[in-house]
Parts: structure tokens; C-alpha cells; sequence
């Protein structure tokens, strides 16, 4: 029988290293830094009357909610003081951010109907911020609770409190409650408005922030206390490259930055979606700072009511519709760290397959019809073999039907026709033959 001898100091040498281990364990446990704010960060202003202008959805996000597919994130809403038809639209609204961004974690929003201060609309933002340590993420970076979840993969009850974002409505607005995109020239469409500030809940904000001093004023963009910039901020530059980041923070130069009308977002993805050969989209940095408006809104004057990309301007007037996040606000996520759903990201509303001409070869006239449902304004070229442009003009389309006449002056020869959706941008070019 083999016998078996007792060694202490093995033992003791064995009992340090699996304490040493578990110590160390201990200590690599990862505690994210948090921040919660107050009050939401981005208040909506009631805007002018630019006309009646209608944005749908994207056809991708409108065929799923049709079908009622399974969305790719799920929001559960705690409603308070809604009335039934309030409560519709918000949950029409959430369905579209649902079909848009892709999330393993319940997205919670805390949502209040009440009376705010005359002329918001609303306010929204992150119910907290955190830092994290997941694959993907930056580190020493703050993230909205929903948009950390995501990374993390988990709920973050775990650090106290499981609600995400914070929205307030005005229950004193003269409301459109309907989900066709189309409020008459005296309402706010309420989808709309919704759409926007739970874009601001979802990560579309930041901690900016101007002290007025003499005789400069003293711009921050870190959040104070912990001296860590929100990951949107990460993305913003002005129109010489500078990141805003790079600036000292507080200081006035900064403060000058954030007044400059000249700041920009460079995110490659929104980048990309934006589509003008390298341009950077504009971010709302007017003279006079506005708090809760400034910095985490689209320039207003890029983005005109009836572009894809305006939802997230920073007023809404009455008439006007977006209910579509819009492809560079998708892309700008997407560079955060949302993933998006499948065709949510894709403005290919014209394509080869969705638009014919008819007659080809034509004579006198055009007739283009378009199968893809949008009833927009379009603008038509027509380009000799050469990229001369010798006709344009700006045509709305009736019953899917864009009619072009006159055009028995030109030469017989080979043209390219060029078809652009003024709501959307994208556009599409046909090889077309007069005879």
C-alpha cells in the first residue's frame, strides 16, 4: 500500500495561490463609473410653420409593423397621465425605433403626460450614463443606460435602477394623434415628436454646457464630476478637423467652439449615409448658446423639413411629419454602438428594379413610374452622353406616375435621365434613347 505523507508547507503554498487568484479576480471585477442626470438633457421647442411636409417611414420598418414581425428591440413604457389616443401614437412611435435599432436588453422609458413650460413640446434623455468594459466599447467613455445594456448584454439593476430613459410630453399642445404622417397646417404631429426625443433618450445628447463669464465664456463638454465626455461627443469636430475633445475642458476657447455655427459630426457611418463625397453633417452650434438645443440637434439649416435626415432638427412645427430616424442619425448610432436592424440603414427607396420609363425610345414625351409607394417631389435631369445637363425640372408624382412632355426639340441621340427623391435624396439614372 502506497503511503501517503502529509506536507504542510505545500499546503500553505497551494492555500496562497488560490487565495491570490480569487484576490486578484476581485480586484479585475468591473465597476462602471455613473452618472445621472437631474432632469432630461434635450428640450423640443415649438417651431414656425414651414409648410405641410410629410416624411413616412422607411418601407422596410413600414412592411415589418404591417406584418407585425417580431421587432428587433423591445421598449416596455410606463405611461403616466396619457389618454388613450396619446398613448396610441407614442406606442406607434416606439414600434419604429423598435423595427430600427436591434437590442438584447429591454429598452425601459419612463414617459409623463403633463403640462410643461409654454412652447416645449418636450424634453428626454438618458435616465443614467455609464462607463463600460464591454467588447466594442471605448473605455473612460460615458454611455446612455439603454445603449450600455446593449454592449453589456445584461440589465444594469445590478447598479441601481433599471428604467432608461426619461420623456415628458405637453398634455397642453394642440396634438395630431394620427400615424399617416400627414397633421393638418395647425397641429404638432405627436409621433413625430416622439420619435425625436426618444432619439435624445437613445444617445443623441451629451453634456455640453456654456458658463457665461466676462470676458469670455467658459465652454465644458465632459460631464463634471467624473470629468468623462458622453460618446456622441467623441464624434465632433469643427471644420478644421479638430476634435471637439482635444480643446481644454473648461475653457474659453472650447466655449468658443460651441458658438461657432462650424461644428460637425464625423462618425464613418453617418459619414457614409450622408452621401456627399466626403462632407461631414453639420450639428446646431448657433451664436448664442441654447441650452438643451444646442450641439445635440442637426443644423437646421442643412437639413430642411422635408430631407430624411430632419427629425432630429431642433424644433418641430405644426404641419410637418418625419417618421423616420433618418439614415446618417442611423449611422451616427450604428458608430456608437447600436446595431441596426436589417434595412432600417438603407434609403434605397429608387432602384433599378422599382422604376421604368416607358416610352424607350420616346419621342415627345416621358412617363417614369415608380413602384416604390412614396408620393414625394422629385427632381428630373437629363444629361447628354457627354454629362451636359440640358433639361431639370421638379415634378410631383401622381398615382406612381411622373409625366414628362415636350421634349420633341432635342436632338436625336442617346440621353441618361436622372430621378432624385427630394425627401430622401437618393436618386437613380436611366439610359433613355430619342428618335
Amino acid at each position: 500500500m502506497r503511503k501517503i505523507t502529509f506536507n504542510f508547507k505545500n499546503l500553505v503554498v497551494c492555500l496562497f495561490l488560490v487565495l491570490s487568484l480569487f484576490l486578484s479576480a476581485q480586484e479585475t471585477t468591473f465597476v462602471p463609473q455613473k452618472y445621472t442626470p437631474t432632469e432630461p438633457g434635450c428640450v423640443l421647442p415649438v417651431g414656425e410653420f414651414e409648410g405641410l411636409v410629410s416624411v413616412p417611414r422607411a418601407l422596410e420598418t413600414e412592411a415589418k409593423m404591417k406584418a407585425g414581425a417580431t421587432p428587433c428591440a423591445t421598449f416596455v413604457v410606463n405611461y403616466t397621465g396619457f389618454t388613450p389616443e396619446a398613448q396610441a401614437a407614442f406606442q406607434f412611435a416606439v414600434d419604429i425605433w423598435a423595427n430600427s435599432i436591434d437590442s438584447p436588453v429591454p429598452i425601459n422609458v419612463n414617459a409623463t403626460f403633463s403640462s410643461l413650460d409654454p412652447g416645449v413640446l418636450g424634453s428626454a434623455g438618458p435616465a443614467t450614463f455609464l462607463t463600460s468594459s464591454a467588447s466594442g466599447s471605448q473605455p473612460n467613455i460615458f454611455y446612455p443606460a439603454a445603449l450600455w445594456e446593449k454592449l453589456e448584454g445584461a440589465d444594469r439593476g445590478q447598479f441601481g435602477g433599471t428604467n432608461d430613459i426619461n420623456a415628458n410630453f405637453s398634455s397642453d399642445t394642440n396634438w395630431y394623434y394620427g400615424t399617416d404622417a400627414n397633421p393638418p397646417s395647425d397641429q404638432i404631429d405627436f409621433v413625430t415628436v416622439v420619435l425625436h426625443e426618444l432619439g435624445h433618450g437613445l444617445g443623441f445628447t451629451g453634456f455640453a454646457d456654456l458658463t457665461e463669464s466676462f470676458p469670455d465664456d467658459i465652454g465644458a463638454v465632459r460631464e463634471t464630476n467624473n470629468n468623462i465626455p458622453a460618446i456622441y461627443d467623441t464624434f465632433t469636430e469643427n471644420g478644421s478637423g479638430s476634435a471637439i475633445l482635444s480643446f481644454p475642458d473648461p475653457s474659453a476657447a472650447l466655449g468658443t467652439e460651441l458658438v461657432s455655427n462650424d461644428l460637425y459630426i464625423n462618425a464613418p457611418t453617418s459619414v457614409t449615409q450622408f452621401g456627399q463625397g466626403g462632407t461631414l453633417p453639420q450639428i446646431y452650434a448657433p451664436a448664442t448658446f441654447n441650452g438643451g438645443s444646442s450641439i445635440y440637434h442637426w443644423n437646421t439649416p442643412s437639413f430642411p423639413i422635408e430631407n430624411i435626415n430632419s427629425l432630429m432638427r431642433h424644433q418641430v412645427g405644426a404641419g410637418s411629419a418625419n417618421h423616420n430616424p433618418g439614415p446618417i442619425t442611423l449611422g451616427l448610432f450604428q458608430d456608437m454602438g447600436w446595431s441596426i436592424c436589417s434595412g432600417a440603414l438603407s434609403v434605397e427607396d429608387i432602384t433599378v428594379s422599382n422604376v421604368s420609363i416607358s416610352p424607350n425610345p420616346f419621342r415627345s414625351s416621358i412617363s417614369i413610374n415608380l413602384s416604390n409607394g412614396f408620393n414625394n417631389d422629385y427632381e428630373i435631369g437629363l444629361f447628354d452622353i457627354n454629362g451636359r445637363l440640358i433639361f431639370e425640372n421638379k415634378k410631383t408624382i401622381e398615382n406612381g406616375t411622373i409625366f414628362i412632355a415636350n421634349l420633341d426639340q432635342l436632338e436625336d441621340a442617346i440621353y441618361f435621365l436622372k430621378v432624385t427623391n427630394e425627401t430622401t435624396g437618393t436618386s437613380i439614372v436611366k439610359k433613355v434613347i430619342k428618335n
